[in-house]
């Protein structure tokens, strides 16, 4: 019985000991939370991407014409392959150079021409200034007055993206004999 009672005692005394260790790892005397440490942050979400370019239009030709020279010097040399100025002595030479800065091609194909501010010509042409690229015509006229005279030829067409094109070359200053 003796040896009952001790057995029961140890079993006591080791309930006791496993108790005070079971209550002194869960109280805690300072403030440091017991608990599971707060969660990690959610990480930043990935920046969206860029969007798409917007399509770039089709460029519109631009143009313009340079009178080479202006004022144009009297000529005095005939035209012969022109009926209206055969035989007459009173002529004018120049060039009109196109030059197209706008990125599309262009085809000129009506020409309104003016002489001292009267329509002279008004009728089909058939030029082509390449994209970026100059092009250059000979122009010339003739007149039975020897005197000073002004010239202007507008052109219109399309541009390689289907824009209308319209351009003047400014006015000439024809220059008299003297």
């Amino acid at each position: 019985m003796l040896t009952k009672l001790l057995h029961s005692v140890r079993l006591s005394i080791f309930a006791l000991a496993c108790t005070a260790v079971l209550v002194s790892t869960s109280c805690t005397t300072d403030n440091t939370p017991t608990g599971p440490s707060a969660p990690a942050p959610a990480p930043a979400p990935a920046p969206a991407p860029a969007p798409a370019p917007a399509p770039t239009p089709p460029a519109t030709a631009s143009v313009h014409i340079d009178i080479k020279p202006n004022p144009v010097p009297f000529g005095g040399q005939p035209i012969t392959d022109v009926a209206s100025c055969s035989g007459s002595p009173n002529t004018w030479f120049y060039d009109q150079v196109f030059t197209e800065t706008g990125g599309a091609s262009v085809h000129l194909t009506h020409r309104t021409d003016m002489f001292d501010g009267r329509v002279t010509n008004d009728g089909s042409a058939d030029i082509t200034v390449p994209s970026k690229g100059t092009t250059t015509i000979h122009s010339r006229w003739c007149s039975s007055s020897s005197v000073s005279h002004t010239a202007q030829s507008t052109f219109s067409g399309t541009d390689a993206n289907g824009h209308s094109i319209s351009v003047s070359g400014g006015q000439v200053q024809l220059r008299s004999k003297n």
